[in-house]
């Protein structure tokens, strides 16, 4: 264990031979190491070489060291290269003080004993920035904001009563929102079936959604047993803006089931949660639920806001494998979401599935970009948590997990993740400084208002992905 730790705190000397910066805030360098900064390192290497080769006129592991030092050398000093490159890194690293992104980059390496040891390297570093108070002042945020009040919380729980909806077996007709398990076939021009929109026995509450509007509304008032039939022109996924299809629908009712939604009393409240005692004490529970995510949701618009403007002050290189990463890490994410319903990424068309990516890789590089702008400044505002402060965090940690706040950190520090806590507090700690120095005007906005300004961000984002903006 000694060797182990003297190795990992070993300086190794070194001599800079040349240096520069490349983009993907990158550094790329030559390193000299002399005969004597390695010899160490390599004996081991040779040792162990020593043990393991067989050499003839000698038995497995008693060939004379020397010998097999001259039979093997270029391999030893390959692999003594491999072991040292870390650690030579880390001190060059922390010698120009740098941040190490990722591991390293081996780009060539010469090792003899004439000339020593040559390493060529690159590596990936945070990016210097520089922040001050100036470029933090005169910030500006409008963030809308909606009232909690009678209307919202009645909508609420309108929305609640919908979810605790029940479904029961009907002969007669089917109405908008009722629940109904149907066949539907689906041919193109040809008469080819189009396998992606074709279902058997399948059962949907919501299909007004999930159906062509001419099909859903030609579905009304018919029966079990009964059968619609016609065709729909509809626009062409994966295809540009504006290319247009037809095809034919025929769709088998096969039951319906008539949506009942339950009374909103004392006996709803207890049903939804036994916390509740009665509907006031639910609408209190909504109103108060509702202010906290409103609260959130107003703090997150002006952060947005923040830094939107604070990535326009402050120009760097960004680190190109953070970008690629980040944006990887988010492609594997919605591969996973799609395999949960049977679909894939590699089965959709070529083109969405390229733009898909593009789109990923931009936003890559904002989330990226805001993650290291509010590193710099919670490094320039000085932003440490305090005992009390991370004692809070892990309360609310422990509120969820019915935990004890010590157990919360006895597992996070088990799991080596403390650090990674206390960063995220550092830098929850930081926007709530920033937020201080923002002046934020509010703009009075209904929640139909709000909803449709969210559908149009999601339709341009759609938009991106079929590569039209």
């Amino acid at each position: 264990m000694a060797a182990v730790l003297q190795k990992k705190t070993e300086r190794i000397p070194y001599e800079v031979v040349e240096e520069e910066k490349i983009p993907g805030s990158r550094v790329r360098f030559k390193l000299k190491l002399s005969e004597e900064a390695t010899a160490s390192r390599l004996d081991e290497v040779v040792n162990e070489f020593t043990k393991q080769v067989r050499l003839d006129g000698f038995r497995p592991g008693k060939a004379p060291k020397h010998l097999v030092r001259n039979r093997f050398e270029p391999a030893a000093r390959e692999e003594m290269v491999k072991r040292i490159v870390n650690r030579v890194v880390e001190l060059y690293a922390e010698d120009k003080g740098y941040e190490v992104i990722g591991q390293p980059y081996l780009l060539d390496y010469k090792s003899n004993r004439n000339e020593g040891t040559s390493l060529e390297l690159a590596i990936e570093v945070h990016p210097e920035i520089s922040v001050s108070d100036e470029m933090l002042s005169g910030l500006t945020a409008e963030v809308h904001r909606v009232a909690i009040d009678e209307a919202y919380i009645n909508n609420s729980l309108e929305k609640l009563r919908e979810q605790n909806a029940t479904f029961e077996a009907t002969e007669e007709g089917y109405a908008p929102k009722d629940g109904m398990l149907f066949n539907c076939v689906v041919t193109d021009t040809q008469g080819r079936k189009v396998d992606d929109r074709s279902v058997e026995k399948y059962y949907s509450t919501r299909l007004e959604e999930e159906m062509p509007k001419a099909v859903a509304e030609a579905l009304v008032g018919k029966k079990k047993g009964e059968k619609v039939a016609l065709d729909v022109t509809e626009e062409v996924e994966g295809a540009p803006e504006g290319t247009m299809e037809t095809v034919h629908y025929e769709v088998e009712v096969l039951e319906v089931k008539r949506r009942s939604l339950p009374t909103l009393d004392d006996e709803f409240a207890k049903d939804v949660s036994d916390k509740f005692e009665s509907l006031a004490d639910l609408r209190k529970a909504t109103e108060e639920g509702a202010a906290k995510q409103e609260e959130a949701r107003q703090r997150e618009e002006a952060l947005n806001a923040v830094y939107a403007a604070l990535r326009s002050r402050l120009d760097f290189d960004l680190p190109r494998q953070m970008v690629d990463n980040t944006a990887s890490r988010s492609v594997s994410e919605m591969e996973q979401r799609l395999n949960q319903y049977g679909l894939s990424l590699r089965n959709m068309d070529k083109e969405v599935v390229r733009n898909y990516t593009a789109s990923m890789q931009e936003q890559a590089k904002t989330n990226v970009k805001n993650y290291l702008i509010l590193r710099a400044v919670a490094k320039h505002l000085n932003v440490t948590p305090t005992e009390e402060q991370i004692n809070a965090a892990l309360a609310d940690l422990a509120k969820g997990s019915n935990r004890k706040p010590l157990a919360i950190r006895a597992q996070l520090e088990a799991k080596k993740q403390w650090e990674q806590f206390v960063e995220d507090l550092t830098l929850k700690l930081t926007n709530d400084e920033l937020l201080k120095r923002v002046q934020i005007t509010h703009k009075d906005t209904t929640v139909d208002d709000l909803a449709e300004l969210q559908r149009k961000a999601q339709e341009e984002q759609a938009a991106k992905l079929r590569g039209e903006g």
